[in-house]
């Protein structure tokens, strides 16, 4: 019987060589493929957007304006992770990075990196106080928009009777959209500083009385400011789109106080900061002038001792429902005046042609006006003129359908507040008066209008009320039942294996 013979191999060396190198060719090609896939839906993909939260679609304007974007553009995000917007304000504009490569988007957040975010305030010139906020940069030209300026607000609630005011709208797309438009055009809007009245000057950087930094805020929101004169026939300029009169010294000439008259209903903005104490307790024809427009300013002194620091100075978180005031007092913010004078509703006015103004903060209800100076020149009571209760510091209205101008034209608005030094360089950073002085800018400049079809986006609350007994049964399943149960799993699993 012959022996069986040994196996013969069932490849040979050289066939084992081909299968090899064709399993090789064959991974190189899958992974050249995959490189090609990614490298081409990295550059060339659409985003659906299946969520119903609307937040984070941009509209048709906003791509359209991201297709014709030719410059870099930096997009800071100056934010603490725990902001309740943050998710919003990033998630946003990572859809405009995502539609606009020219869009360079960098998160700083500066509880963790407060060396970086301390860079970021200097080359932007920013208060150390300033947090949660959005720079746009475009070769040197910037625009910010704050946290505070980026929601609406519903007080139903509150008006009701209740202590909650809801969140109600997203105005994120609303405000990037602008100011991306602002930092792409040398174009700018003008704001002008009234002087010749011993008023505020936006150059000086004197602590108290100085303006520089209202200026520089300004021009963050892309803004020019330029002095204005109105001697002689000179006229307040056509391209001013905000007028600022900021604490007068001396009393305005009638020819002039007509010149702002004409400059209102032609549907201008104001910005009237009255000063008593700057005036010297003299009237300067502004009270005139905004009595005409609704708005009566007092000859006083407003103390609310309980809300004061050093006597003469106002600590403000009363504040009324308006768009300008929402904000700070949603976020429970506060302002600090310093010898305010009251600014009211004039007796009288409220009429489809004369509008009404709404008050925007008053002082608590501890408060009451001082239109008399002792001989030491301490303000002091006058039982005949003076009042006790909250009392009205600063107002806004809104005129607008004057007979004889333009549909298109805008209307006239106006926010008098009776205090000026709340806006100097010292005061500004205190409390919450910067972010007050740019939610009255971007009112009277209607800002979230400043391209059409973006509306604030609505926000959704889901709420799932519980009573006590449910809250315990739901604490025991999740921290009893649940754990108990891969316990129980795995010591059947043990019991079974070891059986």
């Amino acid at each position: 019987m012959n022996p069986p013979s040994p196996p013969s191999s069932s490849f040979s060396a050289a066939q084992r060589l081909r299968v090899a190198g064709n399993v090789l060719l064959a991974a190189v090609a899958a992974g050249t493929i995959v490189v090609m896939v990614n490298y081409l839906a990295a550059r060339h993909f659409h985003r659906v957007h299946w969520t119903t939260d609307a937040r984070f679609n941009l509209s048709a304007t906003t791509r359209s304006l991201l297709e014709r974007l030719t410059n870099e553009v930096n997009v800071l995000v100056l934010f603490d992770r725990d902001h309740a917007l943050f998710p919003s304000v990033y998630g946003l504009l990572t859809e405009y990075a995502y539609a606009c490569p020219r869009l360079k988007l960098e998160h700083i957040n500066y509880r963790r990196d407060p060396g970086r975010a301390e860079l970021i305030a200097q080359r932007y010139q920013l208060a150390s106080s300033e947090a949660d906020l959005v720079i746009f940069d475009c070769e040197g030209r910037s625009r910010i928009v704050r946290a505070t300026e980026l929601s609406e607000y519903d007080f139903s609630p509150l008006l009701a009777g209740g202590r909650e005011v809801r969140r109600t709208g997203f105005k994120g797309e609303a405000l990037f959209t602008t100011a991306l438009a602002a930092v792409q055009h040398t174009h700018q809007l003008v704001a002008g500083f009234l002087r010749g009245h011993g008023e505020h000057d936006p150059a000086s950087e004197v602590k108290l009385t100085g303006y520089s930094r209202l200026a520089g805020l300004l021009r963050q929101k892309g803004l020019e400011t330029r002095l204005v004169d109105l001697v002689g026939a000179e006229e307040v300029p056509p391209d001013c789109q905000l007028l600022i009169v900021a604490g007068p010294r001396s009393r305005l000439d009638p020819t002039e106080l007509d010149k702002l008259n004409r400059y209102l209903q032609r549907g201008g903005r104001l910005l009237a900061l009255l000063s008593f104490y700057q005036a010297q307790r003299a009237r300067t024809g502004l009270e005139d002038l905004l009595h005409a427009w609704g708005i009566q300013v007092g000859d006083n002194y407003v103390l609310d001792p309980a809300n004061s620091i050093r006597g003469n100075d106002l600590i403000i978180s009363n504040f009324a429902a308006h768009p300008i005031t929402s904000p700070l007092q949603i976020q429970d913010r506060r302002l600090h005046l310093i010898l305010a004078r009251s600014v009211a509703p004039r007796p009288g006015a409220g009429t489809a042609a004369d509008p009404r103004p709404q008050p925007l903060f008053y002082s608590s209800t501890e408060g009451y006006t001082a239109s008399a100076v002792t001989d030491a020149g301490v303000p002091k009571p006058d039982p005949g003129k003076d009042v006790r209760g909250a009392v009205p510091l600063a107002v806004a209205v809104e005129r607008g359908g004057i007979q004889g101008l333009g549909a298109d034209l805008a209307a006239a608005r106006i926010v008098a507040v009776g205090e000026s030094l709340f806006l100097g360089n010292e005061l500004i950073v205190s409390a919450a008066n910067l972010d007050f002085a740019g939610l009255a800018i971007n009112w009277l400049l209607d800002r979230p209008q400043d391209l059409a079809g973006l509306a604030a986006r609505p926000l959704h609350e889901y709420r799932i009320a519980l009573t006590p007994g449910q809250m315990a049964q739901v604490r025991w399943l999740l921290l009893a039942v649940l754990p108990g149960s891969v316990l129980a799993f795995g010591g059947l699993v043990w019991w079974r294996r070891r059986a």
